[in-house]
């Protein structure tokens, strides 16, 4: 009974040979497209996927963009047309290891570590 199911339904609707074939094809194609839609290489899963990855790079955007604003910053301050005196002694012990003249550096024991 179970698989004479459709047969039953066009003989007890009298629905035509031609007319049947158009439902069915409409049906097939409207379930092609919905399943386009939502699973396709241009459906919504793939819009929200993309969408994701849009807004994480904006982030890493903006994060790179105040590190590079901080940079210039830090380049503008130690030109000759604003030569920040403290600025300038900060990077020069933080990168070249300069210490004043009046000031002591112990370095650790190479051996204590080891142990």
């Amino acid at each position: 009974m179970k698989t004479n199911f459709l047969y039953n339904f066009v003989k007890k609707n009298q629905i035509g040979k031609h007319t049947f074939i158009c439902y069915f094809t409409a049906l097939v194609i409207i379930f092609y497209f919905l399943i386009s839609t939502i699973f396709g290489e241009k459906g919504l899963i793939k819009f929200f996927v993309l969408k994701n990855k849009i807004e994480t790079r904006e982030i890493t955007k903006q994060e790179l963009s105040n590190k590079m604003r901080a940079k210039k910053n830090l380049v503008e301050g130690m030109s000759s047309e604003s030569l920040d005196l403290d600025l300038v002694d900060e990077q020069s012990r933080k990168v070249l290891g300069y210490v004043g003249k009046n000031e002591v550096v112990i370095y650790p024991n190479q051996n204590d570590n080891k142990q």
